[in-house]
């Protein structure tokens, strides 16, 4: 929340640098947000040098920044417009002789933006709104952030956000043939059709291509208590690829294994939702991924796996049970599909390391380690998905 403040106040502070003259950009304001992750914003020296490398080109323009600056970052809240700003810091230089150059380019400035408050031209209003609708998205502010830290309202725009997303799956690709107009393999029985009797003195070559499918989708959900502030939100996206692809099969485990690729045919998310919550009775549970790939891979391995399915396994890692048998069940749930990935939201921190003995044990067994705590990660994954190999394409459209 303090970090969603400070980068708030950091993009005004660049529309204000903006305004007064500097020539600041959408580009220089992101990069003082970036910067603000690797210095100490608590020191005010590095804040401030940070802000003037990142907001200035012109060493002429650097008394007004750090007057700017100054006046600013008193108190960032009170400040509503660059006039304001330009008018106070006119006020506290009246009486300073060694400032007369400042003085009178502080003049100069205020007097020309107070006209233009007067008479804001259309341009100017639409380039604002432009540049507010590209620093200033709530989408864009709610894909970044990450799902543990999002309030009852922001979860259900996360979800809004989710159902109006486009997908476009691939397909993958068949040893069977069927007729096309790509030359991968001659179609001789056409071709000797169509040129028995030919009527021009060049042969007309018919080709069969090979047949596309769908490569089917399995998704392993855990909603476990650690979990829990994931799980819901990632089973909405579920249903939406389910509404989409009709070849994803929906799994939910804690210390059981709930297939609930059935709930998803609803029409409406929260019915589906609703049905979910009322069949799956271990929310909020401890973990046991390695019984819970056991029943898997007993039950429903050979029913759901075959067409060459991608394995999607969403869960931190805190196991509870044994490790041996997680190690034994998901080396052969690796050996029975294309792909195997886990998604772990841990993944989004930087300093994230797989220690527990669960991850540990896993590892092994596993094409790829991927974040999934926002809504950029799952688009990300989608994309992912898109360039494992020609034979397995997933296409996201956002």
């Amino acid at each position: 929340m303090i970090q969603s403040r400070l980068h708030d106040a950091i993009t005004v502070f660049g529309r204000f640098l903006r305004q007064a003259g500097c020539q600041v950009g959408t580009g220089e304001i992101m990069g003082a947000i970036e910067a603000t992750s690797i210095i100490d914003v608590h020191n005010r020296e590095d804040f401030h040098q940070a802000l003037k490398a990142c907001f200035i080109t012109n060493h002429k323009m650097i008394p007004l920044f750090d007057q700017l600056f100054n006046l600013y970052w008193r108190n960032p809240d009170k400040i509503e417009n660059v006039s304001d700003i330009l008018r106070k810091l006119y006020e506290s230089q009246s009486n300073q002789e060694d400032a007369i150059s400042s003085k009178d380019q502080v003049k100069e400035l205020y007097n020309k933006r107070i006209k233009e408050l007067h008479k804001k031209t259309s341009d100017e209003e639409t380039e604002e709104k432009e540049l507010d609708v590209f620093l200033y998205s709530p989408e864009e502010v709610l894909r970044e952030k990450r799902f543990d830290a999002y309030t009852s309202e922001e979860y259900e725009e996360a979800k809004k956000f989710i159902s109006q997303w486009k997908w476009e799956f691939g397909e993958r690709t068949l040893r069977r043939l069927q007729k096309g107009s790509k030359p991968y393999r001659l179609n001789i029985r056409d071709t000797i059709r169509n040129n028995i009797f030919p009527a021009q003195d060049f042969i007309e070559l018919h080709w069969k291509n090979r047949k596309t499918k769908q490569r089917p989708l399995v998704v392993l959900t855990d909603i476990s208590g650690s979990m829990d502030h994931y799980s819901r939100i990632l089973l909405h996206f579920l249903f939406t690829i389910h509404s989409i692809n009709n070849h994803l099969e929906a799994f939910t485990f804690g210390t059981r294994l709930s297939r609930i690729t059935h709930y998803l045919r609803q029409k409406d998310a929260n019915d589906a939702l609703k049905l979910v919550n009322e069949a799956v009775q271990d929310w909020s549970s401890g973990t046991k991924i390695g019984e819970t790939l056991a029943h898997f891979n007993r039950i429903w391995a050979r029913r759901v796996l075959s067409g060459g399915a991608v394995v999607l396994i969403i869960s931190d890692g805190w196991d509870t049970g044994n490790i041996e048998l997680l190690n034994k069940e998901a080396e052969r749930l690796h050996r029975s599909c294309h792909r195997l990935i886990w998604l772990n939201p841990n993944l989004g921190y930087e300093d994230f390391q797989p220690l527990t003995q669960g991850l540990q044990a896993i590892h092994p067994h596993v094409d790829e380690f991927l974040p999934i705590h926002n809504l950029n990660s799952l688009t990300d994954l989608v994309n992912h998905l898109s360039n494992l190999s020609k034979r397995s394409s997933f296409k996201a459209l956002a």
